[in-house]
């Protein structure tokens, strides 16, 4: 399909899932009526205390996290070195302090979770996504201290820090203006539907797969891993698989974020970096690259902009899990705000915005 014909067909899409929706914003933010919120069904919600939380924080039944950890990464999650190199005592020492990390929801942190949530709710089924608007939520809170205070999942648990509750319900109260509102229903909204989709891409991988593989032209690839990535690998517990590879004109890429190898002490985010290494393709598998001094051929993932291109958001390009759960967040502001999904979107990267806009529709209603 041509690139200029994308933004009509977008905007087009969107006239029509929005054909029966309710009036905007300027309208009245419809949303703040109780009585509105209670004529749908209401959202499935469960708050984990320090007791159930400490325990469901270090489940593994969907894919190994605690299990692959390296000392460097521990060192980063936690804020502090682990006390010995011996690597079973280092991830003991992880989920030790990933447990008694758990902290208590307030009232108010929950009161104003749950109404967020029924806005989210609300408005994906209004667009007939109902495998969205249906999927349970379950929560986690962990003090600042652990990854940085990053939001994140683990299993069907999104962990929420207390530095983004603060932040993100800062407007929230009983007399909330309308505008107060709104910027909660999008802030923190955006926030627990990226989260809830990595919850979702657990449930529901072919459906991921079809778009990765199909849609976005990723390929699935196990790639072996030496000592010298081993030492540096930063786990994402939203994408602990690092299994995708893209491919730009003949050549095949692993996208990964590491920790930058010079900082004695690696602070999370600051000293992470995102790469490309180069494969090779040998009887239908791939391999890491070398040079002529046997080293990994790899290059800063910035250098692609083909690739990076080719997406309609600039975070999260070392994996499509957390590349779609991007851009559901921005598909949420954009449902909200009763605004054309993806209307800032590149030329370059229409049609991936497109290929996602029919995807949910075909594999979320």
């Amino acid at each position: 399909m041509n690139y200029l014909k994308h933004s009509s067909f977008i905007a087009g899409l969107f006239l029509l899932i929005f054909s029966n929706s309710f009036e905007g914003f300027a309208q009245g933010l419809a949303f703040q009526s109780n009585s509105y919120l209670e004529s749908y069904s209401p959202a499935v919600i469960e708050f984990l205390d320090i007791e159930k939380g400490s325990i469901a924080i270090l489940d593994e039944s969907y894919e190994p996290y605690f299990s692959k950890l390296q000392f460097r990464e521990v060192y980063a999650l936690i804020g502090t070195p682990p006390p010995s190199g011996n690597i079973d005592e280092v991830r003991n020492y992880a989920r030790d302090k990933f447990s008694s990390a758990v902290a208590t929801f307030t009232e108010k942190e929950k009161s104003a979770i749950s109404y967020v949530i029924s806005v989210v709710k609300r408005t994906f089924s209004e667009n007939k996504l109902e495998l969205i608007a249906s999927h349970p939520w379950k929560f986690i809170k962990i003090e600042n201290w652990l990854c940085g205070g990053f939001a994140h999942t683990r299993g069907e648990y999104i962990i929420l820090s207390q530095r983004h509750l603060d932040h993100l319900i800062s407007n929230w109260s009983d007399n909330m203006t309308q505008t107060d509102s709104f910027l909660v229903a999008k802030k923190l909204g955006s926030l627990l539907i990226h989260e809830q989709f990595h919850s979702l891409q657990r449930y529901h991988p072919p459906k991921f797969d079809s778009l990765y593989i199909n849609s976005w032209q990723f390929k699935k690839a196990e790639i072996e891993v030496d000592s010298t990535i081993l030492l540096n690998q930063l786990t994402n517990p939203d994408a602990p698989k690092p299994e995708w590879i893209f491919k730009i004109k003949n050549d095949y890429y692993w996208a990964r974020t590491l920790i930058d190898e010079k900082p004695l002490k690696p602070v999370m985010g600051r000293d992470f970096k995102d790469v490309a290494f180069s494969l090779i393709s040998e009887n239908g598998t791939f391999k890491i690259a070398k040079d002529s001094l046997n080293k990994n051929i790899v290059h800063k993932l910035s250098d692609f902009s083909e690739y990076i291109n080719s997406f309609p958001v600039a975070m999260g390009l070392d994996h499509p899990n957390e590349i779609s759960a991007y851009m559901i967040s921005e598909y949420y502001i954009s449902l909200l705000a009763k605004e054309i999904p993806f209307k800032d979107a590149s030329q370059e990267s229409n049609i991936f915005a497109e290929e996602f806009v029919l995807w949910l529709n075909r594999s979320f209603n």
